[in-house]
């Protein structure tokens, strides 16, 4: 006799399919559930039927969102936010943070597609928007805050980034 589950613990699994795209249905009908039982909270499936489905499922996950401890972009995104404010932000003291040598951290990155200097300008301009918009810190301060040598380095960054002015956007955050 076959172990049956409500087909209400089938929810996600058909937005998990429909976000994989192609042929939500034709996928659930290889498990052996049909769409009416998904539409259904109150139909019955085969408990076999959700264990295999919870597989690809998991696989699927494990393949595309990684676990973020295992990501070598978002270890050297936290240690850059810690480095922010307790240090300067470089390559070697992140590196030392890690503990690995700052041409594995570089070839590490380049695996997952991306650089230091990418990771340490995107957390630069988050912090920078944060600090424009939440503090009144003077504006010396956040250059040094976020690692910058000058004001004018702050000014230059800020206008690429967001095409305006540190000042304007601390006004605009201001604005009732």
């Amino acid at each position: 006799m076959a172990i049956m589950a409500r087909a209400a613990n089938l929810r996600g699994y058909r937005e998990l399919i429909d976000e994989l795209g192609g042929d939500g249905a034709g996928l659930l009908r290889r498990f052996g559930i049909t769409p009416e039982a998904i539409a259904d909270d109150d139909a019955l499936v085969p408990a076999e039927s959700l264990g295999r489905a919870l597989k690809v499922a998991m696989d699927f996950l494990d393949r595309n969102y990684p676990d973020p401890e295992r990501s070598m972009t978002t270890r050297v995104r936290s240690a850059i936010d810690e480095a922010l404010l307790e240090s300067k932000a470089d390559i070697d003291t992140v590196a030392r943070m890690l503990t690995v040598h700052a041409r594995t951290l570089q070839r590490a990155l380049a695996a997952e597609g991306t650089t230091f200097t990418e990771i340490l300008d995107d957390a630069r301009r988050e912090a920078v928007y944060r600090l424009l918009r939440e503090t009144d810190l003077p504006m010396s301060r956040i250059t040094t805050l976020v690692g910058l040598r000058e004001q004018s380095a702050l000014t230059r960054v800020v206008r690429r980034w967001y095409g305006t002015t540190p000042q304007r956007i601390r006004s605009a955050a201001r604005v009732p």
